[in-house]
This record gives C-alpha cells, sequence and structure tokens, in this order.
C-alpha cells in the first residue's frame, strides 16, 4: 500500500508553461482522502516549492528541497529538519571549475540565491522560480552554500561533471537536472537520501512510498522507493529504471493518482 507520494517539480508536475499545480489539486485531494502524504521533492529553493504546493490545496506535507540539501516540514517552520551544506573552499574551487568552462553560477545560502551576474539564463530562472537574486562577490557565493548551479550550453555539461568530478571527488556531488542545468551538492547528497530520511521521519517503509521524476537528479529517488513513476518524456536515465510510465505535465498526477487508487 502506498503511503506517501513524493513528486519532482519541473517536468514531472510542471510543465514549460507552468501549468500543472492548479492541475494536481484534485488529484492529491483524492489520494489524500485515502490517507496518501504528499511530498515535493525539488532542486529549487523551499520558498518556490512552497508557494506551488499551497497552489495544489495540500495543507500540509513535507518539502525535499535543493534536490536533498534540505528536508523542510510544510507548512514552512523556522528551521528545516535536514540541512547539509558544501564545505566553502570545495565550493569555491567548484565556482572556479565552472567559471572556466564559462558557465554562470547561481548559489544557495541559507534560503538567499547569490549571482555572480545579471543575465538573461539567470533572470529568467528567478521569474521561473519566484525567487528574487542577489548580486555578490566570489567569497559569498560559496559561503557554506546548500547547492551551486551551473547554467551552460547542454553540449558542455559532461565536461562541466567530469572535471569536477576529478578535482573535487568526495567533496561535492554532480549531476544535470536539466540539459542546461549541472546541480552541484553537498557529498552524499541527493533526493533519495532525504526521502528516506523522510520515510524513516514518518515511519513508512520505503516499499510503501511513491516517486515522480523525470531528469538525472531524479534517478536515485526513483530507484529508492517500492513504486516509481515517470512521464514519457523523461531522459534515458530514468526511463533505463523502468517506471511507470504516464503523460508529459501538466496530467502526469492525474495519471498517478488513477493508478495508486486503481
Amino acid at each position: 500500500m502506498t503511503r506517501l507520494l513524493a513528486t519532482d517539480l519541473d517536468g514531472t508536475m510542471i510543465a514549460r508553461d507552468g501549468r500543472g499545480a492548479r492541475e494536481a489539486r484534485e488529484p492529491f485531494a483524492r489520494l489524500r482522502a485515502h490517507g496518501v502524504e504528499i511530498s515535493i521533492a525539488t532542486g529549487r529553493m523551499v520558498q518556490s516549492a512552497a508557494q506551488i504546493l499551497a497552489e495544489t490545496g495540500v495543507q500540509s506535507g513535507h518539502i525535499i528541497a535543493l534536490n536533498g540539501a534540505e528536508l523542510w516540514r510544510y507548512p514552512l517552520e523556522k528551521k528545516a529538519l535536514w540541512q547539509r551544506t558544501i564545505d566553502p573552499a570545495a565550493a569555491l574551487r567548484a565556482v572556479e571549475v565552472c567559471l572556466r568552462h564559462g558557465a554562470e553560477v547561481q548559489g544557495y545560502v541559507e534560503g538567499d540565491l547569490r549571482i555572480l551576474q545579471r543575465t538573461a539564463q539567470t533572470e529568467a530562472y528567478a521569474r521561473r522560480t519566484r525567487v528574487a537574486s542577489h548580486l555578490v562577490d566570489l567569497p559569498r557565493i560559496a559561503d557554506s552554500p546548500q547547492k551551486l548551479l551551473a547554467l551552460l550550453p547542454p553540449d558542455a555539461t559532461g565536461a562541466l561533471i567530469e572535471e569536477l568530478g576529478k578535482e573535487l571527488a568526495g567533496s561535492l556531488e554532480c549531476f544535470r537536472s536539466e540539459p542546461n542545468f549541472v546541480e552541484i551538492v553537498p557529498p552524499g547528497v541527493h533526493k533519495g537520501v532525504a526521502l528516506a530520511a523522510l520515510a524513516d521521519l514518518l515511519g513508512y517503509g520505503l516499499d510503501e512510498v511513491a516517486a515522480a521524476g523525470d531528469a538525472e537528479n531524479d534517478v536515485e529517488m526513483l530507484r529508492a522507493v517500492g513504486r516509481p513513476f515517470a512521464p514519457e518524456t523523461a531522459a534515458p536515465a530514468v526511463r533505463a529504471l523502468r517506471p511507470e510510465l504516464g503523460p508529459p505535465p501538466p496530467d502526469l498526477m492525474a495519471a498517478i493518482a488513477e493508478a495508486i487508487l486503481r
């Protein structure tokens, strides 16, 4: 029996045109009426995820933010239940590597979205996630961040991930979340680790958890749970796990609710 559904946002619940939260209201209400709790598991900041969760009509739940670096109760409390950070020296070296590859870098530090320069990409990201960004210098963007994000052309992400892995193995994790996004998080952190911590907190076995995701940063989460779901448009690494497939957002949540309650 499924007791908890954890879902990614972008590309899974939320479509590129921004639709998805309101479309999830009815399926989430049906799941909750049958005792299934709802959690968000996203690379976004918790403030952004909380706005979307509010739009779905869910009154209480949990949010895994910044690809597992943070776990929060919802409605939000003053402090996270779980928080991990990148060592400042490792973060600074990672930023320097990203800049050598021509990437635009964002740092996520205690609820503050920090950037080194304001560009069309950083502005589009801030609008999409509904979180204001702040210009800072290099030391402040690397000040014990929960996450760094490198934005660069899709064909350049592989080389960046390879160099980060060689120079900073053991000091951080890095992976793609979108074709042009390289996520950089603390060592040992991913959505699967945070979801396991949440399941333990709630007293559920992972076999009682369902999860939905579409990108490489969702692989560990989908691999960990008893019932993985993904949209038909998911990345090859996700499809290789053989999850239950459904329509792309904004219709996936309705299909998942139907499958769980069938």
